[in-house]
């Protein structure tokens, strides 16, 4: 057992953590922390979410970068990319995708060198980066990643530090979906976060993949159950948003919901590895 977590039989990916190099950590997680009003878990490094993930029983940590500027895409995906694939660290292990700003020029070359570079998807955050997903400007974008198959990876809903009206609205990422039904979409926050009412009306049983990160202690458990059930396991993801929460206090609240194994398996393991082509 580790943080009375009982022994599963699979491995534990976490689909949604937020990482820094260990030269920008002490400076962005402070500042990020003062901002949102919320103490991290652990410092934002990759050693200590490897760390912290291995007390959790958490196997595998799949880091989402921002990118809140055009300039800071390349040096950000230069540093990612030795953890493209699969880094072992410790007892568990690191996974990044990439990170895109939607106002770069070129984004659509950028993507195509983002696939050979290995990873399997990039990061949006609609808040940070000021745009839309159905902005006539995000077409090529959304066509290039269809045609690379990398997933597109979706803030979801509201942000704490930022006021309505918001972009990335749970009909925002239906009509996107719609428009380009090959899109790999995932979507964290269970399709909307602070909006679970609208993702439940508008997301659950289409074919977009939503995260579970910040829901539990933000949302009623039965709601998280609900939606689950109704959209399916097979389209569900472990994530924690760590540090931002406590991986071992997440996986614990989820594994009290009443999921039979199969349904556990699927959201911890099967559906995250499936999707990012991992085997």
């Amino acid at each position: 057992m580790k943080n009375d977590i009982p022994h599963l039989d699979f491995p534990i990916i976490d689909a949604h953590v937020h990482l820094y190099p260990d030269t920008l950590a002490p400076k962005v997680v402070p500042m990020l922390s003062e901002r949102f009003g919320n103490a991290p878990a652990f410092n934002g490094t990759i050693s200590e979410c490897a760390q912290n993930a291995a007390k959790a029983g958490i196997t595998l940590s799949i880091n989402l970068p921002v990118a809140t500027t055009p300039e800071h895409v390349r040096h950000t995906n230069t540093f990612w990319a030795q953890y493209a694939t699969k880094k072992s660290i410790g007892e568990s292990a690191v996974i990044s995708l990439a990170a895109l700003h939607p106002k770069m020029p070129d984004a659509t070359n950028e993507i195509v060198g983002i696939a050979d570079m290995g990873f399997s998807g990039i990061k949006f955050h609609p808040e940070y980066q000021k745009f839309r997903f159905n902005d006539s400007s995000m077409d090529d974008i959304w066509a290039a990643m269809e045609e690379t198959g990398l997933v597109a990876y979706l803030h979801a809903g509201g942000e704490r530090v930022f006021s309505a009206p918001f972009h990335s609205t749970p009909s925002e990422i239906l009509t996107l979906h719609q428009r380009f039904p090959k899109l790999r979409i995932a979507a964290a926050h269970l399709g909307g976060f602070g909006m679970w009412d609208e993702a439940e009306e508008m997301l659950i049983g289409e074919d977009v993949f939503l995260d579970l990160s910040h829901t539990f202690f933000w949302m009623p458990n039965e709601q998280i159950f609900r939606m689950i059930r109704m959209h399916g396991a097979n389209r569900i993801l472990f994530g924690t948003d760590a540090p931002w929460q406590n991986p071992s206090n997440i996986l614990s609240e989820f594994l009290k919901l009443p999921l039979t194994d199969k349904e556990r398996r699927a959201i911890c393991c099967e559906t995250t590895s499936e999707l990012f082509g991992m085997g």
